[in-house]
């Protein structure tokens, strides 16, 4: 359709300014568009980096505020670390509520260290270190087990999780020679040596040399030994690669053999067991009083009867142990033995034990008990001059005497490992020779 008219808007007057309106507006529009142009396609543009660059670019870390919750939820309640020990009598648990845990919880942490450690082995004494929440609930509850060992349990999102840590220590071996002035403990201690010392040489050839009667002043203890401490502070001692004693009255020596199962066995010079099936005396003793034989006068019948055993005096009390691994076959007052205990023992032996004052409690006919136990106290019961111990040995129902046990040898090394034992046995001895002896009467430790 066409018109042939102007088309008029009436009552509606242009202000003056349009005009100049109408420029700004075309300006304005004109200014977008030479921007727009000079950025998208004036000049070089900027090279897009490769696929390579850009994985090679640093991620951007983000401040570590802005990893973190909002306040009100992100703070953890600050425990605090109390200590204390057993009371005679006491449970795990109730000392925990004594330092102030809640029970619940102190339980339940307890729970999780009893996979790792037997509660009931836990004594008067024993060390507790816990980290308790404001409102007393357990976090952690470390219990000691020894000097480098210990059950630590700690709270998690899933209740308690515990378990037995190590602390590291320091392992050095050590070699000396020590000659013997006194007790084996009082010569360790004088040549420079921890007396922790005396028992492990005791063990290794107690069953070679009688350390309470047979040492003798001038003995010389030779000993390779790995040491074991932390913080500089000395812990124990370790395997004992080597050890000899040389003694006027007794010789002995030890040496490890590695198991196949990864324990350490000891064996002499000529690969029999270090240690013997017996232990020579079944009590620390003062002195021999009467010795086997067959022709002694009797001190209370006053006449010469046989003594098919030896007397050893040691005062009311002294602890007596199983001289090797049996039954107890008789127990209980046996008329002149006064109370008697006996053990039947592998090979048709027996051992009796005489004019005791008390047994062990619990002990009763037909339990079986390691070598070591201990089963009885020294006494004077039945007829008797004193507080001594009658001790007996029987060989298929014959009296023999008592030493006869000493004769009785544990395993031997087999013949195939003899000559490599017995060529590193050689250069051990040879570097235990060479050592130094200290403790003499001009040596100063």
């Amino acid at each position: 359709m066409t018109y042939e008219k102007p088309l008029y808007l009436r009552g509606v007057h242009a202000p003056r300014r349009g005009g100049l309106n109408l420029l700004a507006s075309a300006g304005f529009v004109i200014a977008i568009v030479v921007a727009n142009w000079l950025v998208f396609f004036h000049g070089d543009a900027a090279p897009q980096p490769t696929l390579d660059e850009r994985l090679a670019k640093p991620v951007e870390i983000l401040p570590a505020d802005a990893l973190l919750p909002p306040t009100d939820t992100r703070e953890t309640p600050t425990t605090r670390v109390v200590e204390g020990t057993l009371a005679r009598g006491e449970t795990p648990a109730q000392a925990l509520v004594r330092l102030g845990a809640n029970p619940a919880s102190a339980q339940s942490a307890l729970n999780a260290s009893a996979r790792h450690l037997d509660m009931r082995t836990l004594r008067a004494g024993q060390k507790i270190v816990a980290g308790l929440l404001p409102d007393g609930a357990v976090h952690s509850v470390t219990l000691p087990v020894d000097e480098t060992t210990y059950v630590e349990s700690i709270r998690g999102e899933d209740g308690f999780s515990a378990r037995r840590q190590e602390i590291a220590t320091d392992k050095e071996t050590v070699e000396f020679a020590c000659v013997v002035r006194g007790s084996l403990y009082e010569s360790l201690q004088r040549c420079g040596a921890d007396i922790a010392l005396a028992p492990v040489a005791a063990d290794l050839l107690g069953a070679q040399v009688d350390f309470f009667t047979d040492s003798r002043r001038g003995d010389i203890l030779r000993v390779i030994v790995d040491k074991e401490s932390a913080g500089g502070r000395f812990l124990r001692y370790g395997r004992v690669h080597g050890m000899t004693y040389e003694g006027r009255l007794a010789n002995a020596s030890a040496f490890a053999v590695d198991q196949a199962d990864g324990s350490v066995r000891y064996f002499d010079a000529d690969g029999n067991a270090a240690e013997r099936v017996f232990l020579r005396s079944p009590l620390k003793y003062t002195r021999i009083s009467s010795d086997f034989t067959l022709r002694r006068l009797h001190p209370i019948l006053h006449a010469y009867t046989p003594h098919r055993a030896m007397d050893y005096a040691a005062p009311k009390g002294t602890p007596v142990f199983a001289v090797g691994d049996g039954k107890i076959v008789a127990m209980g007052k046996k008329g002149a033995a006064g109370n008697m205990l006996v053990l039947q023992h592998e090979g048709g032996l027996q051992t009796y034990y005489a004019h005791l004052s008390s047994y062990t409690k619990g002990l009763k006919v037909g339990d079986k008990v390691p070598k070591r136990m201990l089963i009885a106290a020294v006494g004077s019961t039945g007829r008797s001059t004193g507080p001594h111990l009658h001790f007996a040995v029987a060989k298929d129902g014959q009296f023999v005497h008592p030493r006869a046990l000493q004769e009785v040898r544990g395993q031997r090394l087999p013949e195939a490992q003899l000559n490599d034992f017995k060529a590193r046995v050689g250069n051990l001895v040879g570097r235990l020779k060479a050592l130094p002896v200290k403790g003499n009467d001009s040596t100063q430790s």
